[in-house]
């Protein structure tokens, strides 16, 4: 097993600015592309999600952020299931622009380090498509714990990396390869953008280590569902009781 040092060493770093600049330029085709290249899978793994979600809170009122919400496609889906606050958290402030005018819900521009909210007082979060462009994964992970009340849950739906190499190797060709040649088509030139996805990718700890990392933040893992031979996932979060 890795040091616990090494868990510093996951997330986008250097990479941040250039993913992000990538994701500013593919707003127009964001969501389309997306159905593309996932091949249909995004929207069930994200309607999933929150229904598992929103049955393990089993409370007709909570408070939950969409962090890295995007254009707002999670909060939209999970208008459809619920009545409870939400506030939306991305970082670019022309992604926020589109979810704001689609979901007429409240928003702010925040990245995952650095959440301007008190501890303890958030019943639950969730994350689609959107962990994987933490700068530091660790430290987005903390920050979310912190923020949680004592059990609550963090909704994670994303691309996973699995623990075996051959796997691992196949899909992280997939993004690399197949997915921007997927997206140009269905969106042109602005569809190589989603090249982007490789690096991210890339920076993926390996699943058996990203649960190691939760753990080093505090979480426990709650439910775990996988599709795409281990290449994408829903993952729900526990915050455990202080020892």
């Amino acid at each position: 097993m890795k040091s616990e040092t090494n868990s510093t060493e996951y997330g986008l770093k250097e990479d941040w600015d250039s993913v992000q600049s990538s994701l500013e330029q593919i707003i127009p085709v964001y969501d389309k592309t997306n159905r593309y290249i996932s091949l249909g899978s995004d929207l069930r793994l994200r309607k999933k999600g929150i229904s598992l979600l929103i049955s393990e809170l089993d409370a007709p009122n909570f408070t939950l952020l969409d962090l890295g919400s995007g254009t707002g496609t999670m909060t939209r889906l999970f208008r459809e299931k619920s009545g409870a606050d939400v506030v939306m958290v991305d970082p670019i402030h022309e992604m926020m622009r589109v979810a704001l005018s689609k979901t007429h819900e409240d928003g702010l521009l925040a990245v995952y380090e650095s959440l301007p909210f008190r501890e303890g007082r958030i019943d639950a979060a969730m994350a689609a498509f959107s962990l994987r462009d933490a700068r530091e994964l660790l430290r987005a992970l903390i920050e979310i714990n912190k923020l949680l009340r004592i059990d609550g849950r963090f909704l994670i739906v994303d691309l996973t990396k699995p623990d075996s190499k051959a796997k691992s190797w196949f899909i992280s060709i997939y993004w690399a390869l197949i997915a921007p040649a997927i997206a140009f088509l269905a969106s042109g030139r602005l569809g190589l953008k989603f090249g982007a996805l490789s690096k991210t990718y890339k920076r993926l700890p390996t699943i058996s280590e990203f649960f190691r990392i939760t753990r080093e933040a505090g979480f426990e893992v709650s439910k775990k569902e996988f599709s795409m031979m281990g290449g994408a996932a829903i993952i729900i979060l526990r915050k455990k009781l202080t020892d």
